[in-house]
């Protein structure tokens, strides 16, 4: 099988297992870009090739990230063992473990902060309405106006990782801002997108990106904060006002219940907890 042949049977297999058109996409980038690295059939392509490609290249040259090493891998993966239907032994490719790390959330002085740098009045109804409503990047920006229920104060999720749809709350505040945003920019796009760029055509997600950039440099706030850190920080102050967490589970959209456990560790660490030797030493001295 050419390479050529390749891609066009990595579409059919991806289009076959519904793969979201993100996951399409970007399995599409990936293999393109493994292809042109390698620079020959891949299916003589060796293990010892695939391993220094990860380890060596992405790894130590480019210096990629474990997660995004671990999603090559996937891609690679499926190249052999679904597209050339020709596997090659996982063990010699492990992926890498893991780490459990607990996100990191804006504070309330720090959001404030944040919301009042943002000098452009679009992205602040954008950035607000991700904290409010607990959304992701790619939720935000594909946003239409039909999916704004202002009678029952809810918004519909169309594009949820997945491509799974659900509503999601819709807090007053945003209502107006967008309705301002609606008076301001009268967005008019054949779809019904709510946020457009300049050409009329809708927001990317890089777009949104940069200009979050700017305004956390802005804000003078620490640069591991990301725009996720505000559907982070929405999902903890959930958990730490008692609302009961399959409810959150299903406003943020997880398909799994422990992916919204991660944020009841996050509360805890948060909220002041006094010492038991503090209490015992304090009632020692009451008595």
């Amino acid at each position: 099988m050419t390479n050529k042949q390749l891609i066009e049977k990595l579409k059919e297999d991806m289009e076959m297992r519904g793969f979201s058109h993100y996951t399409k996409d970007s399995y599409f980038r990936k293999t393109k870009e493994i292809i042109e690295y390698f620079g020959k059939p891949m299916k003589q392509v060796t293990t010892k090739e695939l391993r220094k490609f990860l380890m060596k290249y992405l790894r130590e040259e480019k210096q990629v990230g474990e997660r995004s090493i671990n999603y090559y891998n996937s891609v690679i993966r499926f190249i052999y063992d679904v597209v050339l239907d020709y596997p090659i032994n996982h063990k010699q490719l492990p992926m890498y473990k893991k780490k459990r790390k607990l996100p990191k959330i804006l504070r309330e002085e720090e959001l404030n902060v944040f919301f009042n740098a943002c000098d452009n009045y679009m992205y602040k109804t954008i950035f607000m309405m991700i904290y409010g409503s607990g959304l992701r990047i790619s939720e935000a920006t594909n946003i239409r106006i039909e999916d704004i229920d202002s009678k029952n104060m809810r918004l519909f999720v169309r594009n949820g990782k997945g491509e799974k749809q659900r509503y999601t709350v819709l807090p007053k505040a945003s209502l107006e801002m967008l309705r301002e945003c609606y008076r301001r920019y009268k967005p008019n796009h054949p779809e019904g997108y709510m946020f457009l760029n300049r050409e009329g055509n809708p927001l990317k997600i890089e777009r949104l990106r940069v200009f979050f950039r700017r305004y956390r440099r802005k804000a003078g706030i620490s640069e591991d904060f990301i725009v996720h850190s505000l559907r982070h920080a929405f999902a903890t102050r959930l958990v730490e006002e008692g609302i009961p967490l399959v409810q959150v589970k299903e406003l943020l959209g997880h398909s799994c219940i422990r992916s919204t456990m991660t944020y009841v560790h996050v509360a805890n660490n948060m909220q002041k907890v006094d010492s038991p030797l503090d209490i015992f030493l304090k009632k020692k001295e009451e008595e």
